[in-house]
């Protein structure tokens, strides 16, 4: 069983509008709202490919009921802490006149020491019932970026295997404990390693030669955004999904990691993993709606992937 972390859960609302200006009055052409987060995301995902999971994490408020319906209606097993307050709401505008998204995150509800201790010992419980943990997104008031420490020596003491995406702010921290799989925060890459020339490339691979030497067995980050690079020990891709295919940004890099998990979790060849989490996120950028219809609609694309093998 995979189990997936969202401390800092929202509802998402997605609107798509054409020609967004500052101060301007739109009425949405389509628009969405569905649970979020970075493991809800991963969560729902691999439902899509067939693959059961465990949500945890924080939920509070009304919102965080709707969250809690909405993951049971996708047939999703739930273990979260419900807390005082208000889950937060996440706003995604895609303005397809240019192309572009704007997003508005509110900052989450404040954990007290005891939702965080209460948490942790749910966590511990849970591992029990865990093949592979995924863990990251953003951290709401009231923790701190140890928190990923303490859940991967935990679920290291148990031999379980951490899928991390954390934020950018919280990267370097939230390595310390050597990952088994990480992915670089997409704007950390963006002025880190923007770009797909030679020179980028080769920064890549030194960080992650790096983090393998740590222990990290796969290294992934985006260096456009039709090409993501993937790292494992001894070996290394470039993954290519054609750009003009390629039209919604939003929640892809989650898919991406679901995608992983699920490849993973099926102990499928390196190169089969690479293919199935590339085609992940490809399936999801050509619509509105965050996640994939389902495993077909992803298989058909895993042919596709234009995969080269890094020398």
């Amino acid at each position: 069983m995979i189990l997936t972390v969202t401390l800092n859960p929202a509802v998402d609302m997605d609107f798509i509008v054409r020609g967004l200006q500052p101060g301007g009055r739109y009425r949405a052409g389509t628009s969405q709202r569905s649970p979020g987060g970075a493991g809800i995301n991963i969560s729902i995902t691999l439902k899509r490919l067939g693959l059961p999971s465990i949500a945890t994490g924080f939920l509070a408020g009304f919102d965080g009921a709707y969250i809690l319906d909405a993951l049971r209606k996708e047939g999703i097993s739930t273990n979260f802490i419900h807390i005082g307050g208000e889950t937060r709401i996440n706003v995604c505008v895609f303005d397809t006149g240019h192309n572009s998204e704007t997003r508005l995150h509110e900052r989450g509800v404040e954990i007290s020491a005891s939702d965080k201790s209460a948490f942790l010992r749910n966590y511990e419980r849970l591992l029990a019932r865990s093949d592979v943990i995924c863990m990251g997104g953003s951290l709401p008031p009231g923790i701190d970026v140890s928190v990923y420490g303490t859940m991967m020596r935990l679920a290291r003491n148990a031999s379980i295997p951490v899928i991390l995406f954390p934020v950018e702010n919280d990267l370097e921290a939230a390595l310390e404990e050597a990952p088994a799989v990480v992915r670089l925060d997409y704007q950390t890459s963006r002025t880190s390693f923007a770009g797909d020339g030679q020179e980028s490339l080769d920064a890549f691979m030194e960080r992650a030669r790096n983090l393998h030497g740590r222990g990290t067995q796969w290294v992934i980050m985006s260096l456009t955004r039709e090409k993501t690079a993937f790292s494992s020990p001894g070996r290394a891709w470039i993954a290519e999904a054609p750009l003009s295919e390629l039209k919604y940004a939003y929640a892809t890099g989650d898919a991406l990691l679901a995608g992983m998990a699920a490849g993973l979790q099926e102990r499928a060849a390196p190169e089969r993993v690479v293919e199935l989490a590339m085609a992940c996120s490809w399936e999801c950028s050509t619509h509105p709606e965050k996640f994939p219809g389902d495993r077909d609609c992803v298989e058909a694309l895993t042919s596709r992937v234009l995969l080269a093998e890094i020398d």
